[in-house]
């Protein structure tokens, strides 16, 4: 890292290029980052019924036919994606929507073929039944 000192002066042209040539290079590296970023930073709840898991995920602004949901060797992925088209010119720009991905690790007690999931609100609720586990019956032994 260099330090450069700054000068109040307004003539010093080296001091002034140097740091245009530095923002325009910042700038334009951060853009690029966060144009092909892949945003993580959605809500998400997950709580506990009596017979399933819920996993409530924020997605505001994408549709049901954007979002993906797989379960691959123990693991739940969920994905969306939506293509935006930069029809504007922002002149300030707080939200996208461009890519999401979550994946939760499932444990040996969920139905993976049960699972199912519904769109409502812009928020994903993913329904993960629990398995039935069947307690022993008791018997009784005769006595011989």
């Amino acid at each position: 890292m260099t330090i450069l000192k700054y000068s109040n002066r307004g003539n010093d042209f080296f001091t002034n290029q140097l740091m245009n040539q530095l923002f325009r290079e910042t700038r334009g590296a951060l853009k690029s980052t966060l144009d092909n970023e892949v945003v993580n930073r959605t809500s998400v709840n997950v709580f506990e019924e009596e017979n399933n898991f819920i996993i409530e995920m924020a997605i505001p602004g994408f549709a049901k036919e954007d979002v993906s949901i797989k379960v691959e060797k123990g693991v739940l992925n969920i994905s969306a994606n939506k293509e935006e088209k930069q029809e504007r010119n922002y002149l300030r720009r707080e939200f996208t929507r461009g890519n999401l991905e979550k994946s939760f690790k499932l444990s040996d007690g969920i139905a993976e073929e049960e699972i199912n999931a519904e769109v409502k609100d812009g928020m994903l609720f993913v329904k993960l039944p629990k398995m039935q586990v069947e307690e022993p019956k008791a018997r009784e032994i005769e006595i011989r």
